[in-house]
């Protein structure tokens, strides 16, 4: 079999979500290789909408579907019935598998099998079945020890999966997708080592970043500030883990040492409260945007006008961690210098005095040192901006990413088993 036409499967918790680009942008890359791709949504949350250009969105339009389990015994009581109806009509007499307790154990309680089985298409018949999260193997495995999908499983650690929830559920969690699935992926070489160390064989697991479109990010390169303020920007979801709070601390520091600036906070989150009240305790209300979630062209514009990204992302207290941060890439393509945090897998991407500049995470002051540095060095900003531009292309592109996910697939297609 060709390993450019194959039938993939790919399992997300909700698709699309604005901060998960990277899901729908790998879809269309195989797709354009000649691969049919299906998304299933499998775990919890929302589905918040697609940031990616209407492209990529058309060519995965009636490809994706999200399970819905109902939260009240009243909806259950409605959508049991049409949720067996459509898993029977799929399946046939295998439909009555999701009710083996024997393979499903906690999750027959809640019908989440059920309702899982019921988006199922192609008769779950995939040549891969790609679990773009660690925490949905266990459910795809069961489907497939059920009879209701074949196909060789590929395992992906992104980040919350091989941090947060190994400290929440402790380093035996992933024990049976070790002995089960046929091959494994790590966003970034830092959690490759971790999921190696948590048993995961050695010979079984590959570094693959995730790609991005690099037509959509062209080239500006280096942007000095003039006689105008310097302009910073971070983007990313704010919560703990992106470290804002600690930039805005970097900021109150630079900004007392008497540095003109304007920092555009991109993206959506749980702190955005407690940060906007950070700014104004700080005295940088006339200094700080939030800007909220954006699309990628969006982005891209305020990327355009911006001279230093602040990646500052740092290991959170439940322990969820980064990996090579999408949007640091893409800052590095503009031509964005970056100052970044020496945490996951950030230094993989930012190399200090090659492609930006690097600091202790949880650290304000030499997060506030490191910005120094780079300010400090704009005779090398051309020169850093192509490196980084370079580094990008290389190692993160989407055909260069496309053809190592492909070169995995058919690792998973010739193993045993």
């Amino acid at each position: 079999m060709s390993v450019r036409g194959l039938k993939v499967a790919f399992f997300v918790n909700k698709f699309p979500i604005m901060s998960e680009a990277f899901i729908a942008t790998s879809a269309r890359a195989l797709q354009e290789n000649g691969s049919h791709v299906d998304i299933y949504g499998f775990g919890g949350g929302e589905a918040t909408g697609s940031s990616v250009d209407a492209i990529t969105a058309r060519r995965l339009e009636g490809r994706a579907w999200n399970a819905a389990t109902p939260r009240s015994v009243s909806e259950h009581l409605v959508a049991a019935p049409n949720a067996f109806a459509a898993a029977f009509r799929n399946f046939g007499l295998r439909a009555f598998n999701v009710f083996n307790p024997l393979v499903y154990r906690r999750t027959l309680a809640n019908l989440t099998s059920l309702y899982q089985a019921a988006i199922l298409h192609n008769g779950g018949r995939y040549d891969i079945l790609h679990c773009q999260f660690a925490t949905l193997g266990e459910f795809v495995l069961k489907h497939k020890r059920a009879g209701l999908l074949s196909g060789k499983l590929v395992i992906h650690f992104r980040g919350y999966d091989i941090s947060e929830v190994v400290q929440t559920c402790g380093p035996r969690v992933y024990d049976r997708l070790f002995a089960a699935a046929d091959y494994f992926i790590a966003n970034c070489e830092y959690f490759r080592r971790k999921a190696i160390a948590l048993g995961c064989p050695a010979d079984r697991i590959e570094v693959v970043g995730s790609g991005i479109e690099l037509g959509n990010f062209p080239f500006r390169g280096a942007k000095r500030p003039g006689h105008g303020s310097l302009r910073l920007v971070t983007v990313g979801r704010l919560i703990e883990r992106k470290g804002v709070h600690v930039a805005l601390d970097a900021l109150a520091l630079l900004s007392r040492e008497g540095l003109r600036f304007h920092f555009d906070v991109v993206g959506e989150g749980p702190m955005r409260i407690e940060l906007e009240r950070r700014v104004r305790a700080l005295g940088l209300v006339d200094r700080v945007s939030f800007r909220g979630a954006k699309t990628h062209r969006e982005i891209r514009d305020i990327l355009q006008d911006s001279h230093i990204m602040l990646a500052t992302s740092l290991t959170a207290r439940d322990g969820s961690q980064d990996a090579t941060v999408n949007t640091v890439k893409e800052a590095m393509a503009v031509g964005v210098l970056v100052v970044g945090t020496r945490h996951g897998g950030i230094p993989e991407l930012v190399e200090e005095g090659q492609t930006g500049a690097l600091c202790r995470e949880n650290d304000a002051r030499d997060l506030a040192a490191a910005v120094r540095r780079v300010l400090g060095d704009s005779e090398n900003w051309d020169a850093v901006a192509r490196r980084s531009r370079g580094r990008v292309e290389q190692n993160f592109a989407i055909g260069a990413t496309n053809e190592r996910l492909l070169n995995v697939y058919q690792k998973a297609l010739s193993s045993d088993g």
